[in-house]
C-alpha cells in the first residue's frame, strides 16, 4: 500500500511517490547544475507547498530539452494555471492525484516547442466550458480547437500550440498536441495517443484521449464528433498493430506497459481499439543460452522500411513480450553486433525463438510477402440527426476560422509593400503568402532591414521552409541576417548556394529556431572565435571538452537548441551535432547535417568533411560510392515509398534519411558512404494492402564504386471486374464550377465520394497533384462527389490546387448514387472516401474505401500493370 501525507496542503499526498519525486529532483538538479540560476532560483520566491511540489515533479522527470531551453518562471506560470483550473473547474476536485500529475500538470505533450498557450488562453477556454461536466467540456473544447485549426500536411517539426493557431492549420501531430494543450488548460486530463505507423497504408496518425470517470475515451483532434469514442479513424485503427502513449513521470497504474523508464513510461493502448494478441520472443546465443538485455524490435513494414513499433528488451530468462494486432511483423533481435530476424504472422504465432548467431550479412536476398489485419464490419455511428446537427456546427466553425484567415495580408497589400521597399513584387507576394498568419513578423523584418542587406534578407526568407515562415519572429531573422559573415565576393552560383544554405540559413534540423549567432560570437571563448573560423577542429575539441552526452535523458527526442546545449553542458548526440553546425555557421564556416546519415560536416577545400567526436567510432575515411539505378518506369521507384537503404550499426540496420518521394532518377550522383554492411528494402503495396517486399544485403568497401539495382516485385494477380456502376446517374449530375454536364470519355473515369471535412479526403487532395502529369497523360475523367451542400463544396474547392485536368465536382445528395447505383461482387467497408475506377461502360476495375495514402499511385499502378480481364 502507498502511504498518504497528512498535510492537506500537499500537491503530492502519496508519501512514497513524493519520496521518489524528491530523489529524482535532487538528481536532476545535479544534472542541470550549469543552469542552476535560470531553473532553480524560482524556488527562492514565496512559493506554496503545492507550487513547490509541482515544480519539483516537473523538474524531476522532464527531458534535457526542457532543462536546457526554458526557465523556472516559465514553468511556474504554467503550474499556476494548472492549479487554478483544478480549483475553478467543475471537475477539478474529482481528478485523482496521479491522473492530475501525469496528464494535466505537464507542459510537454510530445516533441513540440513549448509556449505560453495556457497562460494566454486560460480565461477564454474556462469561460467556454462553464456549467458543463467534464465530458461535455471535452467535446466543447474540441469544437473550439476546430474553430482555430484544420488539418494540413506539413514537415516533421511539431509547432507550438500558439504557432499552430497562427497558421490555422497543422498535421495530426500538431492538431493533437494543440488539442491536448487546450484540454489540460482547463484541467481536463488528456494525452496524445498515436499509431506510429499504420499496417494497411504508408502513414501514421495521432489523436487524443481524455480521462472521464475512471476511463479513457478518444476523439479526433480538431475534428469534433457529437460523441466520444468516435472519429474518422475508428475503422482504420481496428487494423492497427500498435497504439501507444507516453506517461510523464515515474509511473504507477494498471495500464499495459511496453517499457518502463525512470522518468516516463510507454503505454500500449491498442486493446481499446483492435483485436490483439500477445506474442513471446525467446532469445538465446549461439550455444542456446538465454540472453538477457537483448533488444527485440517488433518491426512493421511502412514507408518502404521495417520500422520498430516497439523495442522490448529480454528479461533474465531471455524472454520479450509484446501485445499487437493480427498482421505480419519482422522480429529483429540483437545484442552487440550479433542478431537474428524472422518474419511472423501474429495470428499464427505464439512463441518465436531467435538465436543471435548472425554477425553480418554479405550478399543475400529474401522475398517477404506481408499481410495486414483484415477489414471488419464497421461499427455503428452516432444517430443521423445528431450527426447532421454536428455537421451544421462544423460548417459554422469553418466560417469562424475563415474569417480569421481573411484578415491575413492580401496580395495587393504585399505588392504595395514590395513597391515601397523597392523589391521584386512577385517574390514578396510569394513570401507573404507562405507566411500566412505570421505576415506581420515577415513584413516588419523586411521593413526594418537596411537597404544594403535587403537582397540577402529576401534570399534568407526564400530558403526557409514554409513552416518556419509561419512562426519565426523578426528578432530571430534579424540576428541571423545581421550577424552572418557575409562573403566579400560571390564568384558564382555554387558559392551563392553554399552561403545561403550552409552559412546564413538558421534551419539545421528540426530544432526550435532562436537567435544563436550573436550569442556564440560573444559567449564563446575569444580564442575559439578567432581560430575556429579557419580551423573547425578547434570547434570539435571545444564540444568534446565541454559537452557531456546522455541520449537517454532527452527521451522525447526534441532537439535542444544550440544555445541550450552550450549552457546546460549536457546533450543528446543529435543536438550536439546541431550545435556544431550552428557554431560553424556563426563563424562563417559552411556546415550541415549530411543528407542520409545526419552526420555533421563542414565544407573545406571544395569538399565536405565528416565530423566525429571523441565518443564516436570513426570508420574508414576512404568512402565507398553507391549508385542507385532501376529499369522500372511504371512506377519509377521513389524513396520512402518503394525503397530505402540502411547501414548496419550496433546490431541493426539504420535507414539513411533521404527526401520522401525522391525518385530514383533524381539520385543522379553517386552517394558517398562509409564502408560497411548495407541493406536495400523494396516494397510494392498492392490494392488489397498486401505487400510484396524484398530485403537485399550488400557490402560497400572503401574506394569501391558499386551499382545497386532497385527492382520492385510485380503483382501478377489477374485483374477482375469487381462490380458495376450506373453511369446514367453520373451523367445526370452537373459540375458546380461550369454548370456543364458531366460525361465519361473513352479512357474511363475515377469517381471519388468525399467528406471534405475529414483528413482522409484531404490526403487525396494532397496525393493527386503529385501525379498530375501521369494522370493527365492517362486522360480519364475525375469526379468528386460530396454528400454536403453545394455551398460547402465550393468553399473547399477554393483551396484545392493541382488536381488532374479532367476534374469535376458534384453533389450526391444523401449518397444516393453510392448506396443505390454501385453494385459490387464483394461488399467492402463503405467508409468515405470511396474511390472507384471504372471503364467507359461502368465496369468497376478498382475500388478503395476508407482511409488510405497514395490513392493516385494505386490508380496508376492498376492502369499500368493491368492484364486483360
Amino acid at each position: 500500500m502507498l502511504t498518504t501525507c497528512c498535510n492537506s496542503n500537499h500537491l503530492i499526498n502519496n508519501s512514497q511517490y513524493l519520496a521518489i519525486t524528491e530523489k529524482a529532483f535532487n538528481q536532476r538538479k545535479h544534472l542541470a547544475i550549469n543552469r542552476d540560476s535560470a531553473l532553480f532560483s524560482v524556488f527562492n520566491q514565496n512559493l506554496s507547498l503545492k507550487q513547490s511540489e509541482a515544480l519539483e515533479f516537473l523538474y524531476a522527470f522532464m527531458p534535457l530539452s526542457d532543462l536546457a531551453d526554458y526557465n523556472g518562471n516559465f514553468f511556474l506560470a504554467n503550474i499556476d494555471i494548472s492549479l487554478r483550473a483544478r480549483s475553478e473547474s467543475k471537475w477539478g476536485k474529482d481528478i485523482p492525484e496521479n491522473v492530475f500529475l501525469h496528464y494535466v500538470l505537464p507542459c510537454r505533450i510530445n516533441n513540440e516547442n513549448l509556449d505560453s498557450f495556457r497562460i494566454v488562453y486560460y480565461n477564454e477556454l474556462i469561460n467556454r466550458v462553464k456549467g458543463k461536466d467534464l465530458r461535455e467540456a471535452a467535446l466543447e473544447i474540441n469544437h473550439w480547437c476546430h474553430e482555430k485549426v484544420s488539418y494540413q500536411p506539413a514537415d516533421d517539426r511539431t509547432s507550438a500550440p500558439m504557432s499552430t493557431i497562427l497558421s490555422a492549420r497543422g498535421r495530426c501531430g500538431e492538431e493533437s498536441t494543440f488539442t491536448v494543450a487546450a484540454l489540460r488548460t482547463v484541467g481536463i486530463p488528456a494525452r496524445q495517443v498515436y499509431t506510429p505507423r499504420w499496417a494497411h497504408t504508408d502513414d501514421n496518425h495521432a489523436w487524443v484521449e481524455i480521462w472521464f470517470n475512471g476511463e479513457w475515451y478518444y476523439m479526433g483532434a480538431c475534428e469534433p464528433e457529437p460523441v466520444l469514442d468516435r472519429g474518422w479513424f475508428t475503422e482504420p485503427v481496428r487494423r492497427a498493430m500498435l497504439v501507444h502513449t507516453k506517461s510523464f513521470g515515474a509511473f504507477y497504474g494498471n495500464e499495459n506497459v511496453i517499457k518502463k523508464n525512470y522518468n516516463y513510461t510507454d503505454i500500449n493502448n491498442l486493446a481499446k481499439y483492435a483485436i490483439t494478441k500477445k506474442i513471446i520472443v525467446k532469445v538465446s546465443d549461439k550455444d542456446d543460452v538465454p540472453l538477457s538485455d537483448a533488444q527485440v524490435e517488433y518491426q512493421l513494414y511502412n514507408y518502404a522500411e521495417f520500422y520498430p513499433l516497439a523495442v522490448v528488451p529480454t528479461n533474465e530468462y531471455g524472454i520479450s513480450q509484446f501485445e499487437t494486432g493480427l498482421g505480419d511483423l519482422l522480429i529483429w533481435a540483437h545484442k552487440g553486433d550479433n542478431f537474428d530476424f524472422k518474419k511472423i504472422s501474429v495470428g499464427e504465432t505464439d512463441t518465436l525463438r531467435l538465436k543471435l548467431n548472425r554477425k553480418e550479412n554479405s550478399v543475400n536476398s529474401f522475398d517477404l510477402d506481408l499481410d495486414v489485419p483484415v477489414i471488419r464490419s464497421p461499427l455503428p455511428g452516432p444517430p443521423k440527426e445528431v450527426a447532421e446537427q454536428n455537421s451544421e456546427r462544423i460548417n459554422k466553425e469553418n466560417n469562424v476560422r475563415q474569417k480569421y484567415i481573411d484578415l491575413w495580408m492580401k496580395p495587393a497589400e504585399a505588392k504595395k509593400l514590395a513597391i515601397k521597399l523597392n523589391i521584386d513584387t512577385g517574390r514578396v507576394m510569394n513570401i507573404i503568402a507562405r507566411s500566412m498568419g505570421n505576415y506581420n513578423e515577415i513584413s516588419s523584418f523586411l521593413s526594418e532591414t537596411p537597404d544594403s542587406l535587403r537582397p540577402v534578407a529576401m534570399s534568407l526568407l526564400e530558403i526557409l521552409p514554409d513552416k518556419d515562415l509561419r512562426d519565426i519572429k523578426e528578432y530571430i531573422l534579424s540576428d541571423h541576417l545581421r550577424n552572418s559573415t557575409l562573403p566579400l565576393k560571390i564568384s558564382g552560383e555554387s558559392d551563392n548556394k553554399i552561403f545561403l544554405e550552409y552559412i546564413i540559413n538558421p534551419r539545421i534540423a528540426n530544432e526550435l529556431l532562436i537567435p544563436w549567432r550573436h550569442y556564440f560570437l560573444t559567449k564563446l571563448p575569444s580564442v575559439l572565435v578567432i581560430n575556429g573560423s579557419h580551423d573547425p577542429s578547434s570547434i570539435i575539441q571545444y564540444l568534446n571538452d565541454n559537452i557531456r552526452i546522455d541520449d537517454d535523458e532527452n527521451y522525447y527526442r526534441t532537439a535542444i537548441t544550440p544555445v541550450g546545449v552550450n549552457e546546460l553542458k549536457v546533450s543528446d548526440t543529435g543536438s550536439r551535432a546541431i550545435c556544431f553546425v550552428a557554431i560553424c555557421r556563426s563563424l562563417g564556416i559552411p556546415s550541415r547535417l549530411e543528407p542520409g546519415r545526419n552526420m555533421p560536416q563542414y565544407f573545406l577545400n571544395k569538399s565536405w568533411k565528416d565530423v566525429y567526436f571523441s565518443d564516436q567510432k570513426q570508420p574508414d575515411q576512404n568512402k565507398g560510392y553507391l549508385k542507385l539505378q532501376s529499369a522500372d518506369t511504371k512506377p519509377v521507384p521513389e524513396y520512402y515509398l518503394h525503397f530505402t537503404i540502411a547501414r548496419f550499426e550496433g546490431g541493426r540496420y539504420n535507414t539513411l534519411e533521404y527526401d520522401y518521394n525522391k525518385k530514383i532518377s533524381d539520385f543522379k550522383e553517386e552517394l558517398p558512404l562509409p564502408p560497411g554492411h548495407y541493406m536495400l528494402v523494396t516494397g510494392n503495396r498492392l490494392i488489397n494492402s498486401k505487400i510484396l517486399s524484398n530485403i537485399t544485403f550488400f557490402d560497400l568497401a572503401g574506394n569501391e564504386h558499386k551499382t545497386v539495382e532497385v527492382k520492385l516485385r510485380k503483382d501478377i494477380t489477374k485483374k477482375e471486374i469487381l462490380g458495376k456502376i450506373d453511369l446514367k446517374k453520373i451523367k445526370s449530375l452537373y459540375d458546380l464550377n461550369s454548370n456543364s454536364q458531366l460525361c465519361v470519355n473513352e479512357k474511363g473515369l475515377v469517381i471519388i465520394w468525399i467528406d471534405p471535412e475529414k483528413e482522409p479526403t484531404k490526403h487525396i487532395f494532397n496525393d493527386l497533384p503529385l501525379l498530375k502529369t501521369e494522370l493527365d497523360a492517362w486522360g480519364g475523367k475525375f469526379i468528386f462527389l460530396s454528400a454536403g451542400t453545394g455551398a460547402d463544396l465550393s468553399l473547399h474547392q477554393l483551396d484545392i490546387k493541382g488536381l488532374p485536368a479532367n476534374t469535376s465536382f458534384g453533389i450526391d445528395n444523401h449518397l444516393d448514387i453510392l448506396n443505390n447505383s454501385v453494385k459490387l461482387n464483394l461488399p467492402p467497408e463503405m467508409n468515405l472516401p470511396v474511390v472507384v475506377l471504372a471503364d467507359k461502360d461502368g465496369n468497376i476495375l478498382y475500388i478503395s474505401t476508407g482511409y488510405r495514402i497514395g490513392i493516385g499511385e494505386q490508380i496508376l499502378k492498376y492502369l499500368l500493370t493491368t492484364v486483360d480481364i
